[in-house]
């Protein structure tokens, strides 16, 4: 995960009216002024953590829905999109995802296989790794539990449940 930090130390000039706290945003950058009794306004430090998402399927539509249902839950996230195995080692060649969501049902690699050559990689020991499926059998919880997985979700068939699905999981562990 990326952690920024960013301080300002000019003071912004407000009008005398200003009571409560405003909120400049822009992507990835969140600076926030807190009020004084004067017409300066120094910028408080905020500390901006943006999450990295890699999403494994093979299906567009799936992925698509899947991100969508992400920047819901937090616009700052990063999303990266593989279709397969060999996709996702080439992204890993130079990135740690914090999250790695993989759907179970892909043509060559089903989820199990891939989950299993994801945690052979080292560096992707603090990543949480997600496998997803529109079935989870007990059996399958129980192998990809026993191959290091972080979770195993069903997919809601609405996006408002896979919201809050998503939610449960990335806000287990909140950054």
């Amino acid at each position: 995960m990326k952690k920024s930090i960013f301080l300002v130390h000019e003071p912004i000039t407000i009008s005398e009216g200003f009571v409560t706290t405003f909120l400049f945003n822009f992507p990835f950058l969140f600076f926030q002024a807190l009020p004084v009794n004067s017409l300066f306004c120094p910028i408080k430090l905020i500390i901006v953590m943006t999450r990295k998402i890699l999403l494994i399927d093979d299906d567009e539509d799936e992925l698509d829905l899947f991100e969508a249902a992400l920047r819901a839950i937090d616009k700052t996230v990063e999303c990266i999109q593989c279709k397969n195995l060999t996709e996702t080692l080439e992204y890993l060649l130079h990135h740690v995802p914090d999250y790695i969501f993989i759907n179970f049902n892909m043509p060559k690699e089903n989820g199990l296989e891939c989950l299993s050559q994801l945690r052979q990689i080292k560096k992707l020991e603090n990543s949480r790794i997600i496998l997803y499926s529109n079935h989870i059998s007990e059996e399958m919880n129980q192998e990809a539990m026993a191959l290091g997985a972080y979770a195993c979700i069903k997919k809601p068939s609405m996006i408002n449940l896979l919201v809050k699905k998503l939610k449960e999981v990335i806000n287990d562990h909140h950054f």
